[in-house]
């Protein structure tokens, strides 16, 4: 199915289940499609340039906006949390969230998949009250999460994005539960990619994606609305650059629009 088609079957309510369905924030019930345009990873990063190198704190406002979205979930489904924490500033995003989500969650366990990390993320993980466990722990507790923050990859430049080594044996893991926790993705679920909407049979499926700054064009295209489930679109003031490239694709999509909280 086509994008078009796609987006048309998911407006009429026919779009099969699991498919990206879209909300608007401001109303209790569905509202028509808006297109939306969507960007490629190099576009979004391009977007970003300027912002960064002017000093904006991009992460931490992504990751309060994400910390936001999180809560939410654990008030309705509360216990305890997982965090995947990947090397980049995927697993930074996710490590501010888990920060800010202590008082949400019953406890909050992160898992660093990869040898690095952002130091300074898990540094006030940590010292909020959230403790880092190993692969093995998490495998064996995984029916006991009520909700996992997927922060291993996000739009880097990768010539493959197969998740691989620990980062795929607890993804497995968490596949074969019966009854999986909701599953957060942290700007697209991990593996997918960004562009194209291509993935790897082992994916985590997300019942939320919080993507920041602009909407991914792999999140709307390929096996993106199957994988991304609802989607938030974080507004990192990016707009005015974002005028600059020509959107990969455009979609019938419906987002919920965030806008971070202010720092508390």
């Amino acid at each position: 199915m086509d994008v078009s088609a796609r987006a048309a079957a998911e407006s009429s309510g026919t779009a099969p289940a699991g498919r990206a369905r879209v909300a608007d924030a401001e109303h209790s019930g569905p509202t028509p499609a808006a297109r939306v345009a969507a960007y490629t990873a190099d576009a979004v990063r391009a977007a970003e340039a300027p912002l960064l190198a002017g000093g904006r704190p991009l992460m931490r406002a992504a990751a309060r906006a994400l910390a936001h979205v999180a809560a939410a979930e654990l008030r309705s489904t509360p216990g305890a949390l997982l965090v995947l924490a990947g090397a980049g500033d995927n697993g930074g995003d996710a490590l501010f969230a888990a920060a800010d989500l202590v008082s949400a969650a019953t406890r909050v366990d992160v898992v660093l998949v990869r040898d690095r990390v952002h130091r300074e993320a898990l540094d006030a993980a940590v010292a909020a009250g959230a403790r880092v466990v190993s692969v093995s722990d998490a495998s064996a507790g995984a029916g006991d999460y009520a909700l996992v923050l997927d922060g291993i990859l996000g739009i880097g430049r990768l010539t493959d994005r197969r998740l691989r080594g620990s980062a795929r044996a607890l993804v497995e893991r968490l596949l074969a539960l019966t009854a999986r926790p909701r599953v957060i993705a942290v700007d697209l679920p991990s593996g997918l990619d960004p562009d194209d909407g291509t993935a790897d049979a082992v994916i985590l499926p997300a019942d939320v994606t919080v993507t920041f700054g602009a909407l991914k064009a792999g999140l709307v295209r390929g096996r993106g609305p199957a994988l991304a489930g609802r989607v938030h679109l974080v507004d990192l003031g990016l707009e005015p650059y974002l005028r600059r490239a020509h959107p990969a694709v455009t979609a019938a999509v419906e987002v919920v629009r965030e806008v971070p909280p202010p720092r508390s």
